[in-house]
């Protein structure tokens, strides 16, 4: 399995709330991928999964309270997503016997840095244009 994710400024979305809950969900990810990495079983990646859906949960909330806030345009479609990994991941921890651990991370690690880097960056240039106002 490829190495930890470390944080890189352009993961950044410009609203220093919703990077600190990316930064937190990608911790608890590099969490899956070292006890991926020692072998752990199912016992010691099932308290991290659910650390990792509680993480998930908050921050879609957070993230869908200031794009509504902040008036996106696409919101509908941007919560759509969130609606379908909110599934996802909660399935996941409730099938993990049947999901290998690498399986598994490469999901999440494709789905968090991919939707961070599309779909949330939509978003930050209507977070910039409310704050040039205020």
């Amino acid at each position: 399995m490829a190495g930890a994710i470390s944080w890189k400024p352009f993961y950044s979305v410009g609203e220093p709330s919703l990077d600190a809950d990316h930064k937190q969900i990608i911790g608890v990810i590099n969490e899956l991928i070292e006890a991926v990495d020692r072998g752990c079983d199912q016992g010691i990646l099932k308290p991290v999964l659910d650390r990792l859906v509680k993480y998930t949960l908050m921050h879609f909330d957070h993230e869908e309270q200031v794009m509504q806030e902040h008036g996106y345009p696409d919101f509908p479609q941007h919560k759509a997503l969130h609606d379908r990994l909110r599934k996802r991941t909660i399935d996941l921890r409730e099938h993990i016997m049947f999901v290998t651990g690498r399986d598994m991370l490469s999901f999440l690690k494709d789905w968090w840095l991919g939707h961070i880097q599309g779909e949330d960056k939509k978003y930050s240039p209507y977070l910039e244009f409310a704050s040039s106002r205020g």
